[in-house]
């Protein structure tokens, strides 16, 4: 499947302008560890004092809010001169400078007439009021109207290029000369007749390289962009070897903690000014920039001393009248806030008011509803209390009934239980009768029985012994015979032992006569 193409509606190639801001913001975020710190100002009075100044001006000397905060910046920078430096740093054998500058050199992006923008550095504003600040200005602009922007800028690349070349930086040279020289990345400028009639313009009537040099600290007015915006700048780059980068937006109303004569805090709409002031690291810390906080706080908290930057000055009378103005917008302000505070508790205390007629409106409904909900609950407890006693009545009642059923059928069961255990003796005592008649029948049979096998037996024994009596006198006889027919001594005494033992023989045999008679006499009997 093929992969989904994105079409592009346009390719644009870096010119000269748009090089030089890459490569410098670029080696900014390499090389430089940022820190940002938003500053907010309250500027309500400030605005104030602001608009005064301009009032029964010309056109072409009027203020502008820019060039008024470019001289409060510079009055801060005057208080903390470390801001207005230049750093040298060497990362590999880390070493380092911080070249700190009595002139004061701002460069400040600047949109030019046909929407392109340029860094213009405003020089040695330490000392300009703000007439002289207005005036610089002014020619600048008129400068830019007969300056080609590529051959200035080319100039001041050239001179880049031949100062790192100078410090031996012959590669980064070469990559340069390529890029700008070579290909569709080309840079453009000026050549032949078209050359030679722009550099007959005079210096002073076009801008060079001395006015897009690098200054001593960047100030950017963002507010100036797009004044109804209500953001800020949070980060910026700082421009090597600046050490301090400054962003001025637009003024805001915002909820603001302030505090009244009471000493109470309180939120009140304010104007605020965002300024983002970024610094390098490497060559400041937070502290060294608190002096310029406070000197612009101090000028935020009695801004009448703009009046005095211009080159009419003020007179003391004048400017003891703008504070007393001050204080008594200050004090109107305090009465105001008084107001919407004794209208606001008004409100409150009516609120308040309000809502405890209201709660005890409810509470009443809820008594009446408490009321009417017991009394109705008590009805119901009545009511329950008497279906509660209906009901054990008749729970007694079947309770009775069934009691009386139970012994009833208990009765039942027992004159039942009572039949059927005399039946049951009746049939037990009629079935040992029968048992007993048949064990007699059996033990009679058993002895009738037992009496013919020993009867049997007797008779049996007595034909054995008469056998046996029959057999003793054979013998006996036998011997008797032998015994007649010996003739000698030895013959007569054997006749002799042979007599004696028949004679033996026949007692026996006459014995066992006896007994085989009395056997059979038993077992007659029995």
């Amino acid at each position: 499947m093929a992969k989904n193409k994105m079409k592009k509606t346009n390719t644009i190639h870096f010119g000269i302008q748009r090089k030089i801001v890459a490569n410098m913001t670029t080696e900014s975020w390499a090389n430089v560890p940022h820190v940002t710190y938003n500053y907010e100002p309250d500027v309500t009075e400030f605005m104030i004092e602001y608009k005064r100044l301009n009032e029964d001006c010309p056109p072409e000397k009027k203020v502008t809010l820019n060039t008024l905060m470019l001289k409060i910046i510079v009055e801060g920078l005057k208080a903390d001169p470390i801001m207005n430096s230049h750093i040298e740093f060497d990362r590999k054998l880390v070493r380092g400078e911080i070249h700190t500058f009595e002139n004061i050199d701002i460069s400040m992006p600047m949109v030019l007439p046909n929407g392109e923008m340029m860094t213009i550095n405003l020089h040695n504003f330490e000392n300009k009021n703000l007439d002289e600040m207005v005036a610089y200005i002014a020619d600048v602009n008129r400068r830019v109207a007969n300056t080609n922007l590529d051959e200035v800028m080319f100039d001041v690349s050239l001179d880049n290029t031949l100062t790192a070349l100078k410090q031996g930086k012959i590669k980064q040279t070469l990559y340069r000369l390529i890029g700008s020289k070579t290909g569709k990345h080309k840079v453009k400028t000026l050549s032949g007749k078209e050359k030679s009639n722009y550099y007959k313009i005079p210096e002073k009537d076009r801008l060079t390289k001395h006015d897009i040099e690098q200054g001593t600290i960047t100030v950017s007015n963002i507010g100036s962009v797009y004044r109804a915006q209500r953001g800020e700048t949070c980060l910026l780059e700082i421009v090597p070897p600046q050490v301090c980068a400054i962003a001025v937006g637009a003024v805001q109303d915002k909820p603001v903690v302030v505090a009244n004569e009471a000493g109470e805090k309180e939120i009140a709409i304010r104007q605020v000014m965002p300024l983002c002031i970024a610094f390098d690291h490497r060559a400041l810390d937070f502290g060294e920039i608190v002096p310029f906080i406070k000197r612009l706080d101090e000028i935020f908290a009695a801004p009448e001393i703009i009046h005095t930057w211009r080159s009419t000055g003020i007179s003391e009378e004048h400017m003891a009248e703008i504070k007393v103005e001050r204080e008594q917008r200050e004090a109107k302000y305090e009465q105001s806030k008084e107001r919407e505070k004794a209208r606001k508790e008004a409100e409150k205390a009516a609120e308040k008011a309000r809502k405890d007629a209201e709660k005890a409106r409810k509470d009443a409904e809820k008594a009446e509803r408490d009321a009417a909900e017991k009394a109705e609950k008590a009805r119901k407890d009545a009511e329950k209390a008497e279906r509660d006693a209906a009901e054990k009545a008749k729970k007694a009642e079947e309770k009775v009934k069934k009691e009386a059923e139970k012994a009833r059928k208990d009765a039942e069961k027992a004159e039942r239980d009572a039949a059927e255990k005399a039946e049951k003796a009746r049939r037990e005592a009629e079935k040992a009768k029968i048992d007993a008649i048949a064990k007699a029948e059996k033990a009679k049979r058993d002895a009738e029985e037992k009496a013919r096998k020993e009867s049997e037996k007797a008779r049996k024994e007595a034909e054995k012994a008469k056998a046996k009596a029959a057999e003793a006198k054979a013998k006996a006889e036998k011997a008797r015979k032998a015994a007649e027919e010996i003739k000698t001594d030895k013959a007569e005494k054997a006749a002799q032992k042979a007599e004696k033992e028949a004679k033996e023989a026949e007692k026996e045999a006459e014995k066992d006569e006896a007994i085989a008679e009395q056997t059979e006499k038993k077992a007659n009997n029995k």
